[in-house]
């Protein structure tokens, strides 16, 4: 396999059983997914468009001239369709009004573009190879946008569901995903797998993927570990599927999946992902988390266990963010050894075009992130509904007084070798830009970067916008140099804080940003 990388994979020495050898040997002439960047649409670019031309032209055409090589399209969410299907329930086929302009607007592009092709993905996917792209269909395993506690879509919510709550989670589980379905229940299992199949057996298409990350409840989280086979047994029938689809073609059927970005993560959701690796399951991974919004995820696990076998790994990045921090997310995987980026939930192309293409035509060569502006951001915690789903994050990390708790450390990873980059005589600044809570005038807090103390003489505060209003942002510059490439330690250290005080001081938000001078 042609793998993109910037260090070396480990080879990892795995015991398998006769069953599981065969099955990588029956798949090995495989070929590559070499996928600079998969852009991952959720299917509501049918709510800006009228026909089939004009989807075309939004959903594949804007790709023309990209660095992106798959298109994975979403067909559906919670229990329903966006096509006409014969194993489950349209979007849409049981409403004559719906509860918002969006949900509206959606079913008359999708009523548009059917009116024209009933087979309306068919259409994409061989358009996606006019272009020269790939094209997949993703499936949300377990979408629960439906649960009225949660994103309220209730419009989502199936006759099947309304007929057989007791497949539901319900009270098990975050109110968020209470309408998802236990999949400790063969019927549940099975449904899912019948769509699958009338997918891959009606449409000709180069691959389809297993969505197990969007929102990744599947059983009561104390059944989750003890079911994982469940899940295992699905993975293997799809596999199964994909090779007879390929066989009967002459021509690849590929098998991709979303998981979460550690094993142990997996494991706890009831995802044997070890295993599907071991076995041959899978022609692409994508590792994340459901949101996909963070910034410093650590792929060495992945990277090492993937290391030497047929398998394309994708580092994902979620929603769109400025340029300068999507370069920094980007290069940071490429360092890591993923083999391309994955896009989700990106919703520029419908709303600015030239700042969506800005990233897509970059971030796919690691070669053209070199001395470009960075912004590399330290992720914040995230709410109880992904708690089970996400790592735990370093901020907001309490600052306390040296002499109590020592110094606060944070750790981070930085793509850009900033040393090599002013040995060839680049001017490279660089900067630290930090929120802090419960801050006081007379505090005496130090920063330390990789040893090395900085001066605080030319910082300083500015008020920036925010999601809720504007808050204060303090703006540290240091020299670039002492940034390694790899990772780095962050030292807050407090000398002195007013003993009136009875709440710590606490580092809420921060990001490095490096700049070239490259202006954009």
């Amino acid at each position: 396999m042609n793998r993109r990388k910037f260090l070396s994979h480990s080879a990892v020495a795995l015991s398998a059983g006769s069953s599981v050898l065969g099955a990588a040997r029956s798949r090995a002439n495989r070929p590559d997914c070499n996928y600079r960047i998969v852009y991952n649409d959720d299917g509501h670019t049918l709510q800006r468009v009228s026909g089939i031309g004009e989807l075309l032209e939004k959903g594949v055409d804007r790709f023309i001239g990209t660095q992106v090589d798959a298109l994975f399209w979403s067909v559906g969410e919670a229990d329903v369709f966006y096509f006409r299907t014969r194993t489950a329930e349209m979007y849409g086929e049981h409403l004559k009004r719906f509860r918002s302009a969006g949900a509206l607007r959606f079913i008359q592009g999708l009523e548009s573009v059917l009116k024209e092709r009933e087979d309306y993905f068919q259409a994409m996917a061989d358009r996606c190879r006019q272009i020269g792209i790939q094209f997949f269909v993703t499936v949300r395993m377990n979408d629960a946008h439906d649960s009225p506690k949660g994103w309220n879509a209730v419009d989502l919510y199936s006759q099947y569901k309304r007929a057989h709550p007791e497949l539901l989670l319900g009270d098990a589980v975050h109110p968020s995903f209470a309408t998802g379905f236990d999949f400790a229940y063969e019927q549940v299992r099975q449904n899912k797998f019948k769509v699958i199949e009338e997918i891959v057996q009606d449409y000709d298409l180069d691959g389809i993927e297993l969505d197990f990350l969007r929102h990744p409840a599947f059983f009561k989280p104390d059944e989750a570990y003890r079911n994982r086979h469940l899940i295992t047994q699905l993975v293997r029938r799809v596999r199964a599927l994909v090779d007879r689809a390929s066989e009967s073609r002459g021509k690849p059927f590929r098998l991709a999946a979303r998981v979460p970005f550690t094993f142990n993560l997996a494991f706890k959701l009831g995802f044997d992902v070890p295993t599907w690796i071991e076995e041959g399951l899978l022609d692409v991974v994508t590792a994340g988390t459901p949101r996909g919004h963070e910034s410093d995820l650590s792929m060495r696990e992945y990277v090492e266990f993937v290391g030497g076998r047929d398998l394309t790994l994708l580092g994902q990045i979620g929603l769109y963010h400025p340029a300068e921090q999507t370069r920094a997310t980007a290069l940071n995987y490429w360092k890591q050894g993923v083999d391309g980026i994955y896009l989700f939930n990106w919703y520029a192309p419908l709303w600015d075009r030239e700042l969506w293409r800005k990233s897509l035509v970059e971030i796919g060569d690691p070669g053209l992130l070199k001395h470009r502006d960075k912004r590399y951001l330290i992720d914040e915690q995230v709410g109880s509904l992904w708690r089970r789903s996400h790592p735990k994050a370093q901020l907001p990390l309490k600052i306390q007084q040296e002499k109590v708790g020592g110094p606060a450390r944070i750790r981070f990873f930085v793509g850009d070798d900033v040393p090599a980059a002013a040995a060839e005589g680049k001017s490279v600044k660089a900067k630290l830009v930090m929120r802090l809570e419960q801050q006081m005038d007379d505090d005496d807090l130090q920063f330390r970067l990789n040893g090395v103390d900085l001066p605080r003489e030319k910082e300083e505060v500015r008020r920036e916008p925010t999601l809720f209003g504007s808050r204060d942002f303090l703006h540290l510059p240091f020299r670039a140099d002492i940034l390694k490439s790899g990772f780095n330690r962050l030292e807050l250290v407090l000398k002195k804080r007013n003993p009136r005080l009875a709440v710590p001081l606490v580092l809420a938000q921060m990001s490095v940003e490096i700049d070239y001078g490259s202006k954009g």
